[in-house]
């Protein structure tokens, strides 16, 4: 016995054959439907061969879809390329990269878990988890950027210091003068001490 997923299959193709006869032909032509139920219906991605599992009432309309002239779903299997599922995890997985390192400890989503670990590629992740995770998803960047914005600054100051470090050494030093008064060294202007500490 055929699936819902099938027969409606049968039905678009029929309705494509109908649509290429004489318009008067089709009078009296009426396809009817009574949908019962939310169960769910497997249809198949022609694009990459995906398993779509969809409610029964939605099936119709998803098999109607075209791009380019091409139907976007089929019912068979056979029909739709073979599907290879990815090993990308998103960040939220319980074996992710992002959840061993500790990074979402420190953000605050160690509690939170997403058991999508088959996604087909990094820019998959980044979709996943813009649209899934919306809100996790901008604190993890947040973090992100910020240890970015952490990193860039301490290797400026890296830079900084080895510049003054190598300025330093290239000019010669002052020469200290004593004050005469006191006893203390280190003036470049020992006139000027003597002014400001003895009002000589």
């Amino acid at each position: 016995m055929p699936g819902t997923a099938e027969k409606e299959r049968k039905v678009r193709d029929l309705r494509s054959q109908i649509a290429e006869l004489e318009p008067g032909r089709m009078d009296g032509v009426v396809f009817e439907h009574i949908r019962t139920g939310r169960e769910l219906v497997t249809i198949y991605s022609m694009t990459d061969g995906e398993p779509i599992p969809i409610p029964q009432y939605m099936v119709g309309g998803a098999l109607m879809k075209t791009t380019d002239g091409q139907y976007m779903f089929t019912d068979n299997p056979d029909e739709a390329p073979e599907y290879r599922q990815g090993k990308v995890k998103c960040f939220m997985h319980a074996e992710s990269s992002e959840r061993a390192s500790g990074v979402l400890d420190e953000i605050g989503l160690a509690g939170k878990v997403c058991p999508a670990g088959k996604l087909g590629s990094v820019h998959s992740k980044r979709i996943h988890g813009e649209r899934r995770h919306g809100r996790e998803w901008a604190a993890y960047q947040e973090y992100l950027d910020n240890e970015k914005e952490t990193k860039a600054i301490a290797r400026q100051e890296q830079q900084l210091e080895a510049t003054l470090a190598l300025a330093g050494k290239a000019a010669p030093e002052a020469p200290k003068g004593t004050c005469d008064t006191c006893g203390k060294g280190g003036f470049k202007n020992v006139g000027a001490h003597k002014r400001g500490a003895h009002n000589a």
